[in-house]
C-alpha cells in the first residue's frame, strides 16, 4: 500500500506539472528570462532525486507512524472516533494549518531558514519552481509530519489526499499562467492564487514575509500575514537579493546554500 500510495502521488504530480507546464506555454504571465527547457530539466532533477531519497529515509518512519497509531487507538482522530470522509475532510484541514505553521517557522527560525532559502532563490516563478526544494527542507518537514501523524492520527488515505491537494496547489500558485486577476480575487478566497503566492516570492518589502499558506487562503487572513497585491511594483522581481543571476540555476550552490 505505501508504493501504491508514492505511485499515485508522483503520478498526480507528474500530470499537474506537465498540463500547468503547457498552460504556461499557451497562456504566460509573463515572459520568461530563463531558457525554459533548461528550467525544467534542471529542477526535476531536484524533485526526482528528492523523491527518490525520501521515498528512502521517511517512508519508514511515516508507515510506521501511521500503523502504530491505527493499532493503538492513538491520536486525536481516534479518540473523537473520526473515520471515512470526515476523517479525511478533517486530516487535509488539520494538516494544512500545520504546513502553514511550518513555512512561517521556515521563514523566522534562521536554521530553518538556511534550507527554505534554495527555494527562494529562483528569480523567476512558475511551475517549476514547485519542485526546487532542499532536501534538508524535506527532511525537516518529513519529520515534522511524523510528529503530527502521532499526534492526529491520520488514516493513510487521508495523509495521501492530503499529499495530493498540497502538491497540486502548490504546483498551481506557483505557475505562470495568465489568469485574470479579477477571477483571481474570486478564487483566492477560498485557495492560495499565483497572484497571492508571487507576493511572497516578491522582493518588494511589503510582500515577503506574507501569504504562507498552501491550500487554504485562510489562515493567512485568520493569522494576520495575508496581503492583497495587485501593484504591479510589487509583483516585478521575484527570488532573494542575494544570490541572483547564473548561481542560483547551479546545482552545487544550490545544494550548498544552508552553508
Amino acid at each position: 500500500m505505501p508504493t501504491f500510495a508514492f505511485l499515485i502521488r508522483t503520478g498526480a504530480f507528474f500530470g499537474i506539472f506537465f498540463g500547468l507546464l503547457i498552460a504556461e506555454w499557451l497562456a504566460p504571465r509573463t515572459a520568461a528570462a530563463q531558457k525554459k527547457s533548461f528550467r525544467v530539466l534542471f529542477h526535476l532533477g531536484i524533485s526526482i532525486a528528492n523523491s527518490v531519497i525520501l521515498y528512502l529515509v521517511m517512508t519508514w518512519p511515516t508507515v510506521s507512524a501511521i500503523v502504530y497509531t491505527e493499532r493503538h487507538g492513538v491520536g486525536a482522530a481516534h479518540l473523537l472516533g473520526l473515520g471515512g470522509w470526515a476523517e479525511i475532510a478533517a486530516t487535509i484541514i488539520l494538516f494544512d494549518i500545520w504546513d502553514y505553521w511550518m513555512h512561517r517557522a521556515f521563514h523566522k527560525v534562521p536554521f530553518m531558514w538556511r534550507f527554505h532559502r534554495a527555494h527562494h532563490s529562483d528569480m523567476e516563478l512558475d511551475v517549476t519552481t514547485a519542485a526546487r526544494f532542499h532536501i534538508g527542507e524535506l527532511v525537516l518537514s518529513g519529520c515534522s509530519k511524523c510528529l503530527m501523524i502521532l499526534v492526529w492520527g491520520p488514516s493513510l488515505w487521508g495523509l495521501v489526499t492530503f499529499d495530493l491537494l498540497l502538491n497540486a496547489a502548490s504546483l498551481f500558485h506557483h505557475s505562470n499562467v495568465n489568469i485574470p486577476m479579477a477571477l483571481q480575487d474570486k478564487i483566492e478566497r477560498l485557495i492560495v492564487t499565483p497572484r497571492m503566492h508571487r507576493c511572497h516570492h516578491s522582493l518588494h518589502r511589503d510582500c515577503f514575509n506574507t501569504n504562507f499558506a498552501t491550500i487554504l487562503s485562510l489562515w493567512d487572513r485568520l493569522f494576520g500575514s495575508y496581503r492583497w497585491s495587485r501593484v504591479k511594483s510589487e509583483l516585478e522581481l521575484v527570488g532573494l537579493s542575494s544570490p541572483r543571476g547564473a548561481a542560483t540555476m547551479k546545482i552545487k550552490p544550490f545544494l550548498l546554500t544552508p552553508l
